[in-house]
């Protein structure tokens, strides 16, 4: 029996808040017109978002079991009138990120009688996810285990969602799934199709005989490895599943794509019965990491199998339209291998596993039937290049050489050359990017290597031997073994010019090319500038991630490509060496600046702007490396007008003329042609600078002038015309 002080707390409350009206959560789940203008609009009753509301419920997860990182209490309870499991919209989630008085809500247990005061909201706004909460002001405890824990209602994965759709997610079945949203159901003779796993975390992916699917998430700490929790193979059945059912939008307008649809998360280890178990195949391998047009490759993988496998094959294809061929493995005790042959130079192989028991039981590694991506590699007589492992068919965005847990593939470690973009130098980006000069696509790569590339510098062509990782859907080389200079001073590759439109939310077929490469952003309309079009790109989720956005359209802030600086973390990797950031608090949290900070505000023009492309957290965005790379005119004022800084002749053709009204002490002054390119630069002291620039080819550059801290204090146009 639990220590209660309930009492104690009920006398220190404000009467009046515990004297208020009891609304019934079927009111808040369920609604008259819900579902229309369209089967998404499926989130809580408008007359109650936002407003307090007090419900009284049973209690059906116990506290502390949630294992979500920042929702720290996490518990489903039950409206008291519910007159049996299956009563609809009779359930809802209480979120908290920190402790709820006067009841605590991780002191709860199954079967008790709360009654709960606080605001309802779905969860990241109303084109989120699409899970109703109450996210409480005060958690009060009416009875202990006045009744026994709520029991699960048996039901069908396709009342809730159907097939997959074509991001290989679980389409929602809105009108007749919405009701369960927060019950506590059972599943009966599912087969697991597809699994991830990431250190300790654990979801897989299951199908009914209908071909409805549904993913078993891992919300509660029940399903985490450290647990005890065993991962399913691919191929396992389970006879009966339970858990509770959370809301996510798919599909729906307004919402993200990616989302997975209604979900299920069992809260013990009682909740999951096997059934028949399929080989487990993992440990996946190939001999050759980039082979070339002689290489024939060994692919193996570890078989084992709680009864005795009886066959495992290698699937593989050339032609990328499904037509496999299979070749039989053989086995060296547990050990299984098989060879693919030789292919011709270009050529794209995918391959996958399928192994078979005694008992008929098969599993396939990668569930390539299932619609999900095989295993690949590109056959390349060159050798591995940055465009090998950074390019991709599948939307997923995966390189083809990156381990993954989730099939069991081991990855591969690649040696691959580049010219260094991007340095690990404390006056730039503080991060190593290569590039590969030859390609203007796929061919950039961040290396995370610790010391053996830390004196890399700008401009030198480097190797590099590491493993090929995916961090959170961004491709790297990391564990560098083995790094060296082969050459110094050579040209950096032209940043490829886009409108910045382009960027403006992810698009594996129009941006994901570009992930690594150095890119400068341009008004696609010649001589126009563009501009700072949003401030903080985050602020409709009611969060600052030092984001801005900046676009062609002074009047569009949704419009435009995510520039990101002054952060570095465990999960953020941009310059302290650029002094335009979006909050002062970036001066000083996630690192510390080296430069003046700089405001960025509404519609201050951007007259230059260029960086690596990134991806973090569902978004390409713009690392610029150091305040070179960037130029905001912060205010008119700060800038040297026509009267104070003359330039002549312009356009020009063999020699410009500099005059100040006054000296100039330390100042620093740069040519920038069409490209971004650095093309001339010089030093200001005194009050007139005589440049000779009988080098420059015809066109419109860019001159600026700095001071010693890197402030602009000039900006102009100069034309070049012989």
């Amino acid at each position: 029996m639990k220590l209660r002080l309930a009492l104690i707390a009920i006398l220190l409350m404000p009467l009046m808040t515990w004297a208020q009206t009891i609304t019934p959560i079927q009111q808040i789940q369920g609604w008259v017109g819900q579902f229309l203008p369209d089967s998404c609009n499926d989130g809580p009753n408008p007359a109650f978002v936002g407003a307090p509301v007090k419900v009284k419920g049973v209690v059906i997860t116990r506290g502390g079991l949630n294992a979500t990182s920042g929702q720290t209490r996490w518990i489903w309870i039950r409206d008291v009138t519910a007159t049996s499991p299956s009563t609809p919209y009779a359930n809802i989630t209480i979120r908290s990120s920190g402790g709820t008085v006067p009841t605590d809500i991780n002191t709860l247990i199954e079967g008790d009688t709360i009654e709960v005061i606080g605001s309802i909201e779905e969860f990241i706004g109303a084109n989120g996810n699409g899970e109703t909460q109450l996210t409480p002001t005060s958690v009060q405890l009416v009875s202990e285990e006045s009744g026994p824990a709520p029991l699960p209602i048996l039901i069908n994965v396709g009342e809730l969602n159907g097939a997959l759709n074509a991001n290989n997610q679980p389409t929602n079945n809105l009108i007749t799934g919405e009701k369960y949203e927060g019950n506590f159901v059972e599943f009966q003779n599912v087969q697991v199709v597809e699994r991830l796993i990431n250190g300790d975390r654990c979801q897989f992916l299951v199908k009914d005989g209908n071909n409805n699917h549904i993913w078993v998430w891992d919300r509660f700490k029940t399903q985490r490895i450290s647990e005890g929790f065993v991962p399913p193979n691919i191929g396992d059945s389970y006879t009966s599943i339970k858990g509770m059912i959370e809301g996510w939008k798919n599909g729906c307008p307004g919402s993200a794509t990616t989302n997975r649809g209604y979900n299920l998360n069992p809260f013990s280890l009682t909740h999951y019965v096997k059934g028949a178990s399929s080989p487990a195949v993992g440990s996946i391998k190939k001999s050759t990491p980039c082979p070339n047009s002689t290489n024939p490759v060994t692919i193996s993988a570890s078989v084992t199998d709680d009864g005795t496998v009886q066959s495992v094959e290698v699937l593989y294809s050339i032609t990328g339209t499904g037509a496999y061929t299979a070749v039989p493995a053989t086995a060296v005790g547990t050990r299984y291998s098989a060879n693919i042959p030789a292919q011709p130079n270009g050529t794209i192989v995918r391959f996958y596993l399928r192994a078979k028991d005694n008992v008929n039981n098969t599993s396939v590694q990668p569930n390539v039937p299932a619609n999900i991506s095989p295993l690949f590699y590109t056959i390349n007589n060159s050798g591995c290049t940055v465009k090998d492992i950074q390019f991709t068919p599948y939307t997923n965005g995966r390189s083809g050489y990156a381990r993954d847990n989730a099939v069991g593939f081991l990855g591969d470690t690649v040696t691959v050359q580049g010219i260094v973009t991007a340095s690990p130098a404390a006056t730039n980006l503080g991060y190593l990017f290569i590039q590969q000069p030859t390609d203007t696509a796929w061919a950039g790569i961040w290396v995370n290597g610790g010391s053996l590339i830390s004196g890399f510098n700008i401009g030198e062509l480097v190797s590099i031997t590491g493993s090929v990782e995916e961090l959170s859907g961004l491709t790297r080389i990391s564990n560098v073994s083995n790094a060296f200079l082969i050459a110094t001073g050579q040209t950096l590759p032209a940043p490829i010019v886009l409108n910045p439109a382009l960027f403006t939310t992810y698009s594996f077929a129009n941006n994901e090319k570009y992930e690594g490469m150095l890119v400068k952003l341009e008004n696609p309309v010649v001589g126009q500038d563009l501009f700072v079009v949003d401030p903080n790109a985050d602020a409709f989720r009611n969060q600052n991630n030092g984001e801005y956005r900046i676009g062609s359209d002074i009047n569009d802030p949704n419009t435009g490509c995510r520039i990101l600086a002054g952060r570095q973390g465990s999960a953020v990797f941009s310059s302290l060496n650029v002094s335009y950031i979006n909050s002062l608090r970036w001066d000083t949290v996630d690192g510390e600046l080296n430069v003046e900070v700089k405001l960025v505000e509404p519609g201050q023009v951007v007259s230059f702007i260029q960086g690596v492309m990134t991806y973090s957290f569902g978004n390409m965005k713009l690392l610029p490396r150091n305040n070179s790379d960037i130029s905001i005119v912060v205010s008119n004022k700060d800038l040297l007008n026509e009267k104070q800084f003359q330039l002549y002749p312009n356009p020009a053709s063999q020699k410009v003329n500099l005059v100040f009204e006054k000296v100039l002490s330390s100042s620093n002054l740069e040519i920038y042609n069409n490209q971004g390119q650095l093309v001339i630069q010089s030093e200001v002291n005194g009050n007139q600078v005589d440049l000779n620039v009988n080098k420059l080819t015809n066109g419109i550059y860019r001159l600026r002038i700095t001071d010693s801290k890197g402030k602009v204090s000039a900006i102009r146009n100069l034309l070049i015309s012989k």
